[in-house]
């Protein structure tokens, strides 16, 4: 595979560093001044990757914005200046890569090298993956913290796996997420890089950005930065969701407590909306107001209220619950601090580590009701295989 590299400057500053770290990889680059010549080598080689370092007669970022969209396969690097904003902009305007014009040679040499890995997957993409028929989106929502919203989330993802699911879980979460840190896992790329490279342009599939932390389980973490948050709209967060729904057959999402334009649009998205409540009043105040507003927006339908931390003899009656609610409570999850604290603090799920505990019988119990829905025969061979799985 033979890859175009240009390098474009409207202030004639030589490429330098960039074509002399090229040549030591055994790359060629080409460098240009005049917009009309990077149009014409642009043209010639559908695998070009391209830095953009303008200042002066050109608006950097109009230009890059102008070259992804005239140009979709061309990967770009901007070089711009010193400071976060240009960072966020410049993804927002197409850019696929950035470098701080005070970039290190190690920061570039990372650049060339994931520059060089995209060109690559991209031209395998075609014999790439198979697409799924039917997934299922749930979204996993809670108004208030502490009540266990990403703890649940990753368990029900290890079950799912374990009933033969291959299973996506979202970071919703896009400023301080932990679906990585509850799989002790530090994913190299996230939904920020994929965002940057790879949406909206169908040239990369959305699966070489999540990272597989179990079997048939891969995550779409949250950005590594909470300052990254701001170049993702809710149209990427959708075209996030569609592209995984391709690929497998549970979608999860880990929505934070707080509701912006882009988790209404994952809940729009999701098939199932699981509200997770505990039996504690501020908790059951907070998840009515949450129910009335998915009500307000025609999302109520979807809910399916999960009960967290059940102790029974304490707290309100289960029937008081569900008269404030008006509607039933789907399942009960049984309060074992002692496993979860210990699946936090290793970061080891408990569907992996202590399976046979009640909690995590309750979570098993869930994903079977919820794959009875989904696929409703379940034969006999599929309950009796369950606890050979769970028995780990």
């Amino acid at each position: 595979m033979s890859i175009n590299w240009i390098y474009f400057s409207d202030t004639n500053t030589p490429p330098g560093e960039i074509k002399a770290l090229l040549e030591k990889k055994q790359f060629q680059l080409t460098a240009s001044n005049q917009v009309e010549k990077l149009h014409s080598l642009l043209v010639q080689n559908n695998q070009s990757v391209l830095f953009i370092k303008a200042h002066t007669l050109y608006n950097v970022y109009e230009l890059c914005q102008e070259i992804s969209v005239l140009y979709p396969h061309v990967y770009i690097i901007l070089i711009v200046a010193d400071n976060m904003e240009n960072l966020k902009k410049a993804m927002l305007m197409g850019a696929s890569d950035t470098l701080l014009s005070s970039y290190t040679d190690e920061e570039l040499s990372e650049a060339i090298d994931h520059a060089k890995k995209y060109m690559e997957h991209r031209a395998k993409k075609d014999s790439m993956f198979h697409l799924k028929e039917k997934s299922r989106v749930m979204a996993v929502a809670t108004p208030k913290g502490g009540v266990g919203r990403t703890l649940v989330t990753v368990n029900l993802a290890i079950a799912f796996a374990r009933m033969g699911k291959k299973v996506a879980v979202i970071d919703g979460n896009l400023q301080f997420g932990e679906v990585a840190m509850y799989f002790n896992s530090k994913p190299k790329r996230t939904i920020y890089e994929w965002v940057k490279e790879a949406s909206s342009r169908g040239t990369y599939s959305i699966e070489q950005y999540m990272t597989a932390v179990d079997g048939d389980v891969s995550i779409l973490a949250a950005p590594p930065r909470p300052e990254f948050f701001e170049g993702i709209s809710e149209e990427h967060m959708k075209e996030a969701v569609e592209a995984a729904k391709n690929l497998y057959d549970i979608v999860l999402i880990d929505l934070p407590v707080y509701l912006s334009e882009i988790h209404l649009r994952c809940l729009d998205l999701a098939d199932d909306i699981l509200l997770l409540a505990s039996n504690d009043i501020a908790v059951l105040r907070l998840s009515q107001l949450y129910l009335e507003t998915l009500e307000t927006i025609q999302q109520k339908d979807k809910v399916k209220l999960i009960l967290n931390r059940f102790e029974k003899g304490k707290g309100l009656e289960l029937k008081k619950i569900e008269g404030i609610f008006e509607m039933p409570i789907y399942h009960l999850l049984p309060e074992q601090s002692n496993v979860a604290a210990a699946s936090i603090k290793s970061g080891e799920p408990f569907m992996l580590s202590n399976s046979r505990s009640q909690i995590g019988k309750g979570v098993w119990k869930l994903a079977e009701k919820l794959s009875e829905q989904i696929n409703p025969v379940v034969t006999e061979t599929k309950k009796e295989k369950r606890w050979f799985l769970i028995g780990r």
